[in-house]
């Protein structure tokens, strides 16, 4: 009788060098084996992503993420994930249109990079220390606070705190329901300036605007409106909607 051997199987993906350069420093440091622990963070990511992106990208953003992510200095990395989380985690990404080398590198960077970064990207226009904020309204939660400050150190929900945060501030702010066309569903949105609907600010949903080294991070983006796009038709009438405003301020002074 010959003894089958059960393997997990793999997937490649394509990864910015400095970032699985020093998350696999970071995995080594706490003794933790990298794709077992991707998989538990994955049986609890795949619901946020599919949560945080309620209303999928154009084409027109799938492909301008795609196009600046491969201008990245990236290096292939093979992981071996089960089936159930791949298979959903393309079906998110089919359906939502999410570039899924932009969703990896996009957690990678979050696993890896120090608080002060996180800072940056998320809460750079908050008044005060947003972790702060988080302790004050959780610090009772001492399990949920711990994993979400120290996401290696805790494989249930690493980004806990964010998340917190992210609905502390949200508490100030007007939603309402949104009909997606593609889902049929009613999704919470708040509405900008002109009236379109606006995600709310979440993990998966935030635009990063930073560069690094040269490389603009917008390539790591899950979520991406298309006048976020540089060039794009409702880039341009965006911002001359936003100069109409500002001319009209002017006026008044």
């Amino acid at each position: 009788m010959v003894k089958v051997l059960k393997t997990t199987p793999k997937i490649s993906v394509k990864i910015w060098k400095p970032i699985i350069k020093k998350l696999d420093a970071k995995l080594k440091s706490s003794c933790l084996r990298r794709d077992a622990y991707l998989t538990k963070l994955l049986e609890v990511e795949l619901d946020y992503l599919e949560a945080e992106v309620p209303i999928p990208n154009s084409q027109e953003s799938y492909d301008y993420v795609f196009e600046t992510f491969e201008g990245f200095d990236h290096k292939p990395v093979s992981l071996a994930l089960p089936q159930g989380l791949t298979s959903r985690l393309s079906e998110i990404c089919s359906r939502k249109r999410i570039v899924r080398d932009a969703f990896f590198n996009r957690v990678f960077l979050l696993l890896s990079v120090d608080p002060k970064f996180v800072d940056t990207l998320f809460f750079a226009g908050v008044d005060g220390d947003w972790r702060k904020h988080v302790w004050h309204e959780y610090k009772s939660e001492s399990q949920f606070f711990q994993s979400g400050f120290y996401p290696l150190e805790q494989v249930v929900d690493p980004f806990w705190a964010i998340r917190a945060a992210f609905d502390l501030y949200a508490q100030d702010e007007v939603f309402e329901d949104h009909l997606e066309s593609s889902s049929g569903k009613a999704v919470r949105v708040k509405r900008d300036f002109a009236g379109a609907p606006v995600v709310a600010d979440s993990l998966y949903a935030t635009v990063f605007t930073q560069k690094v080294r040269g490389n603009d991070l917008i390539a790591l983006s899950c979520y991406l409106p298309d006048w976020a796009i540089p060039g794009h038709d409702a880039k341009k009438k965006r911002t001359g909607m936003i100069d109409e405003i500002m001319g009209e301020l002017g006026g008044l002074s």
